[in-house]
């Protein structure tokens, strides 16, 4: 049975580079985020359900309308909240199907929202990727081609860091102080 290792962080703290690095490496991730999105198009029940929560713009032209969703998201929280409850499941279940298919003795899967959702309770160890919330905030300005106000209700959205650093021992610092490639062979050691 291999060992599955979450690779997880703050919105702009560097998940997506980590996992290229584990990667490189030669070994498989698991990008939640990629899948969620495609799953938001293939899935017929999760279309059905996104449809019903947010009604027919949802979708536009048999395309999920993100920047729609992610505005009704992030004002409420209850939409978030049932939204999440419809796709984190969806994702898991191909988390699972895409593990059996695995032959490497390390999985890893990149997710955003591993503790918001209890979720890291079931992987073997998790990687958390931290960067101070300035340089955070200048990453996803820039990649994202959000305001301020917009990336602070991102933020707000999630799991205060200091807290998610109480939930695991594997601590990624992506600063541009600390080389990332040292800090993941360590980590994996360890693991």
């Amino acid at each position: 049975m291999p060992k599955t290792i979450g690779i997880t962080g703050g919105i702009g703290s560097g998940k997506s580079i980590v996992s290229k690095i584990v990667q490189l490496m030669g070994y498989p991730v698991y990008s939640s985020d990629q899948r969620a999105k495609e799953i938001m198009h293939e899935n017929p029940t999760v279309i059905a359900g996104l449809k019903e929560l947010f009604g027919e713009e949802a979708y536009l032209n048999s395309k999920l309308n993100r920047p729609y969703i992610a505005n009704q998201i992030f004002q409420d929280d209850s939409k978030r909240t049932a939204m999440n409850q419809l796709v984190h499941p969806a994702v898991r279940e191909d988390f699972q199907n895409w593990v059996k298919k695995q032959k490497s003795p390390l999985l890893f899967q990149e997710s955003a929202l591993l503790f918001e959702t209890g979720n890291y309770k079931s992987f073997d160890a998790v990687i958390l990727v931290s960067a101070p919330e300035e340089i955070r905030m200048q990453r996803v300005k820039e990649r994202d081609q959000l305001t301020d106000e917009q990336v602070r209700s991102r933020f707000n959205a999630q799991m205060p860091e200091e807290e998610k650093m109480k939930l695991t021992k594997h601590l990624i610092h992506n600063d541009g102080n600390q080389l990332l490639v040292p800090q993941i062979l360590n980590l994996l050691k360890e693991i």
